[in-house]
């Protein structure tokens, strides 16, 4: 890894709007120049996707962007068509989308019995375009789109790629070398998984099947392999020196064995290169980058980097790039150009994008598995923002948590959600003056020991650590840094990036202590008093006090509304002092024994859900 910490590559020290377009010309440039490959840490919004394509404008060189999915693609392609860039784009085939052979529905899920078929063969690690060519062979007949002319994907894959200024697609079509030979490349945000194949229990049965197929080493199958894989060095070196292509889709057209797969010489390789490391897992190092892991229940992950050789150029674009895992994923270092120095992130965040970012607990919240999640305080607190901000917020949170939100009635009280894994690339919170990050992301401990082990890393929580300060070592915690608190930074800066009517920044309440360092906060801390729960009769009280005749100008006693209420007489007492004490009724003793009368403060201003208090 090199870091270029020159004053010039990043932007004076008031950032604005001005200097930071012209900084970011600058930093793209540059890492357009660089034979290595560039990563720019830049914040988001600051204009660095915008920035690729007017670089290729300008210099009339020919650009290949890689993106997580089509909408950022979608505003890609709209750049380009734009009068002031005027470039000719085209997106990327796939399988998936342009075959009309295939039918998904609309979870993605296949619609008819060939589209199984298909996605099986595709599963075996045969390519859409082999597919194609091999369907006769493989189904007996021609696909049905092929019957009337050249099937659509197949059509697509045939471009000529000089004819464009520009092509956009997925990760994944970084694997096809025609698309990035001789063309300048761009690779929007951290690839995350794309890079990486996950197998679970299909690599011992693709081993044993590839294994009776190939001639060149002695083991009749996986556990044959494992026991006697150090016995014969030298048919086993000779067998790597003559295995030129870890791909063999030739292997899964003759087998016969349906757990065949096309990667199975890479599978091989990796059980006769495996290392172990402390904490149990297993590394194999299989050369070019190329690396692969195995967890203690012998599922294996296998990462992939895509070959740039012939690129003339490649930048990776990142608002909170780690460095150590994109060099990991593209499998060689980098070269890091930064937007801003570290003391100009804040400015940024509070004066170029006008977000104020409240921190409202001192908890860890990870919320990603669903446990832990607390719908019955988390909803008052969202209804509550909605109050002071006089406008539903957007929500962002991890998926397991949202489901757990609807069936507690949080759609009323906002205005879109959206979870953590649906981010990357969307600008859908853009003119959204008001937002909540609820929990954080924190993907679990067996993502986090993957990546490290991908990396050659042991990674294993220390004892006695917890939330903020758990400990993974050196390289697990690096990857909490990228998995978490950049992620929830990343949901912060999705709210109020768009101007609209004069209008931009919004103010985001984060419900989690996983912001990164460096990021300086309001601390708001709430204290929540929940309503929801069926038990707690706080709601019916309520409920039955504005039921009351007059209940706004006369006094009541507890009777009054204990009467109506399904809770105790005692509890129904208790509720109303509550309500006292959080200065929506006012109450006084008179009469004999003193009984109370209860009377309206404010009660008109309550939550539906419970009553939250922030501190000063």
């Amino acid at each position: 890894m090199s870091v270029d910490p020159s004053t010039s590559t990043v932007v004076s020290s008031e950032p604005n709007k001005e200097s930071i377009r012209g900084r970011v010309t600058e930093i793209i440039r540059r890492g357009f120049s660089s034979p290595e490959i560039t990563l720019i840490e830049a914040l988001p919004a600051s204009g660095k996707s915008y920035g690729v394509l007017s670089w290729a404008a300008e210099t009339g060189n020919q650009l290949t962007v890689f993106g997580p999915h089509h909408d950022l693609l979608d505003e890609y392609e709209g750049w380009c068509k734009q009068g002031d860039l005027d470039l000719s784009v085209t997106r990327l085939p796939s399988f998936h989308r342009d075959c009309k052979s295939v039918s998904l529905d609309k979870k993605g899920r296949p619609a008819d019995e060939l589209t199984e078929k298909l996605l099986a063969r595709y599963r075996q690690g045969l390519k859409g375009e082999k597919i194609h060519e091999e369907a006769s062979r493989l189904y007996g007949e021609d696909l049905p789109c092929q019957h009337d002319s050249q099937c659509p994907f197949i059509q697509k894959l045939s471009i000529e790629v000089e004819d464009y200024d520009v092509l956009l697609g997925h990760y994944l079509h970084a694997y096809q070398d025609d698309w990035t030979d001789d063309r300048y490349v761009a690779i929007d945000e951290f690839p995350g998984d794309a890079f990486v194949q996950e197998y679970t229990g299909k690599v011992a049965p693709a081993v044993t099947a590839y294994l009776r197929e190939e001639d060149q080493l002695p083991f009749h199958d996986y556990d044959d392999l494992l026991t006697r894989g150090s016995d014969f060095p030298m048919e086993v070196e000779a067998w790597k020196d003559d295995l030129w292509q870890p791909y063999d889709s030739t292997h899964v057209l003759q087998s016969p064995a349906s757990a065949a797969h096309a990667l199975a010489p890479l599978m091989t390789m990796a059980n006769l290169e495996k290392e172990r490391l402390e904490n149990r897992w297993q590394h194999a190092d299989l050369g070019d980058g190329k690396v692969a892991a195995r967890n203690t229940e012998h599922e294996w992950s296998f990462l992939l980097p895509p070959d740039f050789e012939n690129a003339e150029s490649v930048v990776a674009l990142d608002g909170t790039p780690v460095t150590e895992l994109w060099e990991l994923v593209l499998g060689t270092e980098v070269n890091h150009l930064a937007l801003f120095a570290h003391d100009q992130r804040q400015k940024y965040l509070e004066e170029v994008l006008e977000l104020s970012i409240v921190q409202t607990t001192e908890n860890w919240n990870a919320y990603q598995s669903g446990e832990g999640v607390a719908p019955t305080v988390d909803i008052p607190f969202v209804e509550k923002v909605g109050d002071i901000e006089g406008q539903k917020p957007g929500v962002i949170s991890s998926k397991e948590a949202l489901k757990q939100y609807k069936n507690h009635g949080i759609k009323s009280l906002v205005s879109k959600m959206e979870n953590y894994g649906g981010l990357k690339g969307i600008n859908s919170f853009g003119t959204l003056r008001s937002g909540v990050i609820l929990g954080n992301p924190h993907p679990g401990d067996g993502v986090i020991e993957k990546w490290s082990a991908l990396a050659g890393y042991s990674a294993k929580r220390k004892e006695g650590t917890e939330g903020e300060d758990t400990d993974y070592g050196f390289f697990g915690n690096r990857v909490m840094e990228a998995k978490i608190h950049n992620e929830v930074l990343q949901a912060v800066m999705r709210f109020g990036r768009e101007e609209c009517n004069g209008e931009k920044g919004a103010t985001v309440y984060v419900h989690t202590s996983a912001l990164p360092k460096w990021v300086e906060p309001e601390k708001r801390l709430v204290d929540i008093d929940s309503w929801i729960t069926q038990k707690n009769g706080m709601i019916q009280v309520i409920g039955t006090i504005q039921s009351l005749d007059d209940w706004e100008t006369r006094e009541w006693k507890v009777s009054d509304v204990a009467d109506q209420v399904d809770v105790s007489k005692r509890s129904a007492r208790e509720h109303l002092k509550t309500l006292v004490d959080h200065g929506y009724l006012a109450s006084r003793t008179a009469g004999q024994g003193g009984a109370y009368h209860f009377s309206n403060v404010r009660l008109e201003e309550a939550g539906e859900y419970g009553h939250v208090e922030f501190s000063e």
